[in-house]
């Protein structure tokens, strides 16, 4: 579903009075995520849109990942969301609470997000923005309506897919080096292309998170090594060198 789209349904539900408590956006995070969350905002608060526009506005709460980690931490979510949320609003109107990268979470902050999901103060609003839905606990997901937006930047795909996870699941750094120098010379927007491949290799991470068989913290740590190869990748240090201080921080069991 396209944004505009998306937006045309949650507005006529406002409208209507039929609001979900809750939207799981799924997206771009930086990208067509928060394009929706801004003009979800805007309809909510039109005589205030600048204050909506500099993140000001007093009724509305944003929450993202911190840290070295980029988690959310349970601290956090009580402080900047659960709190906030459950006092009386200072327009007298709606109340909005934001949380970026939703998939972030940690168990303690799902679930005392999930408490305030649950029973969510009148004229309350959650919007949750992810380019991960799957690693957001499914008990969140159940209780908010889902809203899949288009990906401008996928994974990898059929061979490639297949070649790229082989070697990573071998922890073969000459391998995974030799596959993505080809697969970028072969690229028509190797910009693009290491962006796809680095993606590539959060979801495998992602997906051993979500599978439990190793510590959240080392789950985490697997996802920071691997954003930070991403930002390496486009310095000027070499692939090599890159992919393999990358591999040596991945935890698989």
């Amino acid at each position: 579903m396209e944004a505009s789209s998306a937006f045309d349904l949650i507005s006529r539900a406002i409208d209507l009075g039929s609001a979900a408590h809750g939207y799981l956006i799924c997206g771009d995070l930086k990208g067509n995520c928060e394009e929706l969350a801004s003009r979800i905002l805007e309809k909510l608060f039109p005589d205030a849109l600048t204050q909506v526009r500099e993140n000001t506005h007093p009724d509305i709460h944003r929450l993202e990942p911190e840290g070295l980690k980029r988690i959310i931490k349970v601290d956090s979510m009580r402080e900047k969301i659960v709190d906030p949320m459950s006092t009386t609003s200072f327009s007298g109107g709606w109340k909005v609470g934001v949380i970026v990268a939703a998939d972030r979470m940690e168990a303690p902050s799902a679930n005392a997000f999930l408490k305030t999901l649950e029973e969510p103060p009148e004229k309350t609003l959650f919007l949750l923005l992810t380019d991960t839905p799957d690693a957001i606990l499914p008990t969140i997901v159940s209780r908010a309506q889902r809203i899949d937006l288009p990906r401008s930047e996928g994974i990898l795909e059929g061979a490639d897919y297949e070649s790229v996870a082989s070697a990573f699941a071998a922890k073969d750094a000459a391998r995974l080096v030799d596959i993505y120098a080809t697969l970028k010379d072969e690229a028509d927007e190797p910009a693009l292309f290491r962006k796809r491949f680095y993606k590539t290799l959060l979801s495998f991470a992602r997906k051993i998170m979500i599978s439990g068989k190793i510590p959240a913290y080392r789950a985490f740590r697997n996802i920071e090594a691997i954003e930070d190869a991403f930002r390496q990748s486009e310095k000027s240090m070499g692939d090599e060198m890159v992919i393999s201080f990358m591999l040596d921080r991945i935890h698989f069991e």
